[in-house]
């Protein structure tokens, strides 16, 4: 049994929101221990509250805003780990190709699942003979608890409220037209509203600006253009950047490392746990 890469945090907030929207290429297990908030995905705005399980999948655009005070337990854990845990028999990996799911707990599953969270918490690897294992075992059965809860989950509704329905076009226009050049001005006369207005309805139904998404949307299909094995410059083009060296610089303040060397990691199936500007 091989020490398994992951990272499970216990966050509490007196006043939570995250400050931006950002992607990870490992899978996030979400449990809100409060409520209540929201939390954006992708392009859908879902409740966020006690007593739901929440998995964000690999390389998935999402935030979460809470009103006030916010605990929650978040376990990252990376495809190479969930499949070095995994069997032909207990698959695992199934975790890894899920953009979002989330699943409604009664009480008794919440204390399970809770208590869990808390075995893997104690059972850290401090180098200690049998740490590793013990620890890789609590983690196991976290995953034997959860697994099977998620596969049977779906998303579920998202929020329709009056001011999403109004951005949900804008959204899409903006995720199909990524490679072209995206202003305010242009998106505003595409919808035949004043940018004042365009600003206005989009921070009201997600919570961030058009521009922040228009860039994590970018980097997001920047960084799946990677895996593919395009080029750094052809996959910055791709995604809209018309200069290279802002491309690259953006990438890096976003990510963590620069395009060149992601794609270079993760063709050699070198990933690592980034944590750099992951606020949960």
């Amino acid at each position: 049994m091989t020490n398994v890469e992951f990272h499970l945090q216990l966050n509490h907030n007196e006043i939570w929101n995250m400050g931006r929207l950002h992607f990870h290429a490992f899978c996030e297990l979400l449990l809100p221990l409060t409520s209540p908030g929201n939390i954006f995905v992708n392009d859908q705005v879902y409740p966020l509250r006690r007593g739901t399980l929440y998995l964000i999948g690999e390389n998935t655009l999402h935030r979460t805003m809470a009103t006030g005070a916010h605990a929650r337990y978040v376990l990252h854990i990376s495809r190479k780990a969930l499949a070095e845990l995994s069997t032909p028999q207990t698959d695992f990996i199934r975790l890894a190709q899920e953009a979002f799911r989330r699943v409604e707990l009664g009480v008794e599953e919440m204390t399970e699942i809770i208590e869990a969270f808390q075995t893997v918490e104690r059972n850290k690897n401090d180098g200690a003979f049998g740490s590793d294992i013990r620890q890789t075992t609590a983690l196991l059965q976290l995953l034997l608890k959860v697994s099977p809860l998620l596969s049977a989950a779906t998303a579920g509704e998202s929020i329709r409220n009056k001011d999403f329905l109004r951005v949900a076009p804008i959204l899409d226009y903006i995720r199909d037209n990524l490679s072209e050049p995206l202003s305010l001005d242009k998106i505003a006369g595409q919808f035949y509203i004043s940018k004042h207005y365009l600003c206005r309805i989009f921070k009201s139904a997600t919570g961030f600006s058009v521009m922040e998404y228009i860039i994590y949307s970018r980097i997001l299909k920047a960084r799946q253009l990677l895996q593919e094995g395009v080029s750094v410059q052809e996959a910055g083009e791709l995604a809209g950047f018309s200069d290279n060296s802002h491309f690259i610089r953006t990438f890096g303040h976003l990510t963590g490392v620069s395009p060149g060397k992601y794609a270079k990691e993760y063709q050699s199936g070198d990933q690592v746990l980034m944590q750099d500007g992951l606020h949960h």
